[in-house]
């Protein structure tokens, strides 16, 4: 029985895969996030230039047959288009122009001069976008 005094006591093996498996899982998040934000803001600059080409798109394409739809239309569409201090300003002369047209009962045709208006401003946009 004297042969079992070469075994000895049980070692303490340091064991670090808990901490390795909580590093790995913050760098893992950060990374995520980063990802996420960057793709979020791609995805919202594409956005941005496909809406106002389709505001645009809806903008020329107003039917002047009914003034007082039309005007309508081209205020809440051109509104959309109007994002640096030029278009808004031309926005804002076109809008005086079309509220003649909006608030009425009777409405007679849309006068050369709003039209103008309207044209020198879809002009305008479309050159930026």
């Amino acid at each position: 029985m004297d042969n079992l005094r070469d075994i000895r006591g049980f070692i303490e093996i340091s064991d670090y895969s808990f901490w390795l498996f909580i590093s790995t899982l913050i760098v893992g998040l950060i990374l995520g996030i980063i990802f996420f934000k960057k793709g979020f803001e791609y995805a919202k600059s594409r956005c941005k230039i496909d809406c106002q080409r389709y505001f645009l798109y809806r903008f020329k394409n107003v039917d002047w047959s009914n003034p007082k739809k039309a005007a309508y239309e081209a205020t809440y569409y051109g509104r959309f288009l109007a994002t640096d201090k030029r278009r808004m300003e031309l926005f804002k002369q076109l809008k005086q122009r079309l509220a003649k047209y909006k608030y009425q009962k009777e409405i007679k045709e849309i006068d050369k001069e709003t039209l103008n208006y309207y044209n020198l401003y879809k002009q305008v946009c479309d050159e930026s976008i």
